[in-house]
Parts: C-alpha cells; sequence; structure tokens
C-alpha cells in the first residue's frame, strides 16, 4: 500500500504530489523574478512529439491588460446571466455562472499570472503529413496532441513551484467567459489553452476526494 499517512516513508517526489492544492489566495509578497526561468525551463523538459516543444508561457505583469481581461470577464458573466434569466433557464445554471466567475476573477489580482499556449506554426506533426498524404482522415487529433503537450508541461512547472514554496492554479473557465482574449496581439503567436496563477499561498485547503486505485487501473 502506498504510504499516504506516513510522510517519513515518502520521497520528495511523493510528498510534492500528494501536498500540492489549486492555491487561490496568496500574499502580496511577489517571489523573486529569477524564478521564473526555473519554472520554464522545468516546464521546457516534458515530452514531446518528435521533440517538436510547442508550449509557450507569457507572462501578465501589464495592470492595463489585466484591467481589460476583468472588464471582460465582468462584462460576459452579466451577459450570460442575463441570457439565463431571459430564456428561463434554471437559476442552478446561474449560480454555475457566478461561482466560475470567482474562480476565474481571483487571477487579476494573483502576483503572478501566466497564459500558456502552443506555438502557432505551420510545422506538421507526423499524423498531419498521414493526413496530407491521403492516408488518414483529419480529425481532432492534432489538438489533441497539443494538449497533451500542455498538460504535461503545465505539470512539471506545478511541480517546481510547489518544490519553491509556491502555490499555484489552472484555469480554463476565463477562456469560456472570454473566448475573443485569444484574439489580442500578445497572444497571436500562440493557441492559449489555459491560464496559470502562482504566488506564495495564503491557504491550506484539504485534499479534495481523489478515486481508489481500483477505480483508475484495470489490465486487458
Amino acid at each position: 500500500m502506498f504510504p499516504l499517512e506516513n510522510n517519513q516513508q515518502m520521497s520528495t517526489l511523493d510528498q510534492l504530489i500528494y501536498s500540492r492544492r489549486s492555491i487561490r489566495q496568496y500574499k502580496p509578497d511577489r517571489p523573486p523574478d529569477e524564478w521564473i526561468e526555473s519554472l520554464i525551463m522545468s516546464a521546457a523538459q516534458a515530452p514531446s512529439p518528435s521533440n517538436r516543444q510547442p508550449v509557450r508561457f507569457v507572462k501578465i505583469s501589464s495592470e492595463n491588460k489585466k484591467q481589460l481581461i476583468h472588464k471582460a470577464l465582468i462584462s460576459s458573466k452579466e451577459h450570460l446571466i442575463a441570457r439565463q434569466q431571459l430564456l428561463g433557464i434554471s437559476k442552478k445554471i446561474k449560480n454555475l455562472i457566478q461561482s466560475y466567475y470567482r474562480f476565474s476573477a481571483f487571477m487579476i489580482d494573483a502576483p503572478w499570472l501566466f497564459a500558456v499556449g502552443t506555438e502557432n506554426t505551420n510545422d506538421k506533426s507526423f499524423f498531419d503529413r498521414l493526413v496530407h498524404a491521403g492516408l488518414a482522415d483529419q480529425h481532432h487529433h492534432s489538438d489533441a496532441y497539443m494538449d497533451i503537450c500542455v498538460g504535461l508541461s503545465v505539470n512539471f512547472f506545478l511541480l517546481k513551484a510547489a518544490e519553491l514554496g509556491l502555490g499555484t492554479c489552472i484555469l480554463t473557465a476565463p477562456l469560456v467567459f472570454v473566448p475573443d482574449i485569444k484574439k489580442m496581439p500578445e497572444f497571436s503567436h500562440i493557441n492559449l489553452k489555459c491560464f496559470i496563477t502562482a504566488g506564495f499561498p495564503d491557504e491550506s485547503p484539504p485534499s479534495p476526494p481523489k478515486k481508489n486505485f481500483s477505480e483508475l487501473y484495470a489490465e486487458i
């Protein structure tokens, strides 16, 4: 049995994995800027098909840019709620909209805010080349492989952040609220996939429920 309750038996990596939480409340102190390179270069060690390394990180430091994003989030939330009321849709949807707005808006005040995406390039993957040659049918495989690349890079980023004593949170809801955010000139070189906040944590949330081994594993 995995030593979940006896930290003395856990490796350093085990402790990072099992203790990491999504943090939405941060201390006002900003982490040292020199840590950013450590985080990004840790993310760069993640594997990618044909070593294409398509994942890019953009740190959003400009208060003007943050406020533009915040205003867009508020406007979108209000528009969705107005539509919900006009169409007479269940109030549960309204509560859901408001909850996910709160889960998004906190990112504006986080010490660090990163946008994460994949590089826009004409470089074709193995599957793309098969489609071009007429040997495979086009579907969403390319997007799937890019999403996997982002997931792997973000995971390395999060573990390094945890080692440094930083709290982090991944956000995708802002892309639902404000899909046009992808059209900002600063993101023109990437296909935006998510945001990450980071900073020194000012909360200690409990571990959310996790599925057990038998629910996650099968052998064929």
